[in-house]
């Protein structure tokens, strides 16, 4: 850009330019225009004028989450200007999933305040997380009670003071909140436990607390026990146990899912083959008799 000023007779000091690109947001077509703008008055141009100009002339972008959260920690000329009401703005880019990508990545974050000080970057990490909590609670007092006036005070903690606490740089390429995924397995989980605590309701009389805790595992090696040591002889005994506690053969595999660890392959699912398909016959060779209906109900017609 310096070269492109010197062949159209332009006076611009390197720091003047600086700011022009800066406040173009690095936009070569936008440079040009202000460039031409501003010189047709005056060949030569100021640092404190391009400055003054700069922020009246500034090029609005909408940013993107990962955009965000990369500029929350970042650190030089960058955000070097930006007053506090800037930082609260990057929050209201998405002020559900801000704070999420905010959590997910501060850890990634090397402070420069830190420097080379292990004890001192761990401190600004426990007060980054201290933060992030006092957001969360003024997140969930937003939801419960709908009192959206307090969204600027989440800003402050969810976005602005992890932001100036761990200023620096991302060692790595901002990650995806893990949250959402583990929020819906969580719910799926919820699911299960739920039908399957129905299904048994008339048997165990518990809630679906009590089934989670003191339930699910006992059930599974009930079922799956007399497979792991009788082969295909068990069979009968694991349909037998099935019926008494009213379970469908869907339940046998929401059950497994539930009690296995993540990533890790259920008990079931280490039978032998034959095993399986002899239980899976044996299953569906008979009716089984329900206390509770297996198809939903049809809508009434108005």
């Amino acid at each position: 850009m310096m070269s492109i000023a010197f062949k159209e007779g332009l006076k611009v000091p390197p720091p003047a330019m600086n700011e022009l690109i800066l406040a173009a947001n690095q936009d070569i077509r936008q440079v040009l225009h202000n460039l031409s703008m501003w010189c047709a008055r005056d060949k030569t141009l100021t640092y404190d004028g391009v400055k003054e100009d700069a922020s009246k002339a500034k090029k609005d972008i909408k940013l993107g989450p990962f955009d965000v959260v990369r500029k929350v920690f970042a650190k030089g000329e960058e955000t070097s200007h930006m007053s506090l009401i800037d930082k609260a703005d990057l929050f209201f880019h998405d002020y559900s999933l801000g704070p999420l990508f905010v959590q997910e990545n501060y850890i990634h974050v090397k402070p420069a305040a830190a420097g080379k000080d292990l004890k001192k970057e761990l401190i600004l990490l426990s007060k980054t997380a201290d933060s992030i909590c006092d957001g969360d609670l003024v997140d969930r007092q937003i939801r419960a009670r709908q009192n959206w006036s307090l969204l600027p005070t989440q800003a402050i903690y969810s976005s602005v003071l992890p932001g100036e606490l761990m200023r620096g740089y991302l060692q790595e390429f901002p990650s995806f909140p893990s949250w959402l995924g583990k929020f819906s397995s969580t719910g799926k989980h919820d699911r299960i436990v739920q039908e399957l605590s129905m299904h048994m309701s008339l048997r165990t009389h518990a809630s679906k607390r009590a089934v989670n805790l003191d339930y699910l595992s006992y059930l599974r090696d009930a079922v799956v026990s007399p497979l792991v040591r009788k082969g295909s002889d068990g069979v009968q005994n694991a349909v037998a146990f099935m019926d008494s506690y009213c379970l469908l053969k869907e339940d046998v595999e929401n059950l497994m899912e539930a009690t296995s660890w993540a990533g890790k392959p259920s008990v079931f699912s280490k039978l032998d083959s034959k095993v399986k398909s002899a239980f899976t016959r044996a299953y569906n060779k008979v009716a089984h008799l329900t206390p509770y209906s297996l198809q939903l109900a049809p809508k009434s017609k108005r």
